[in-house]
């Protein structure tokens, strides 16, 4: 993965990306949690918005990750693996 994708943003918390991934869940798109598990920090049914995405290399399985604002947790941008979020 390219570093220089990760950075901060005036206002926002956490390093992310704007980076669109082919195929992915559209920047800006409304989704929910889904398929949630102990410990995580948003359950089934909590809503955000896309910031970005990427997908991982091939030597991690080439797994599709978002970076979420989650409306909990306004401008604060938190990295989700793409299994636990459906567009609305």
């Amino acid at each position: 993965m390219n570093k220089d994708l990760f950075h901060e943003e005036p206002g926002w918390t956490g390093l992310f990306t704007r980076n669109q991934d082919n195929g992915a869940i559209p920047n800006g798109t409304r989704i929910k949690k889904v398929n949630s598990e102990p410990g995580d920090a948003n359950r089934d049914g909590a809503r955000g918005t896309v910031l970005g995405s990427l997908r991982a290399p091939d030597v991690m399985g080439g797994l599709r990750f978002y970076f979420i604002e989650w409306d909990a947790k306004p401008r604060v941008a938190i990295g989700c693996m793409a299994t636990k979020v459906e567009a609305l």
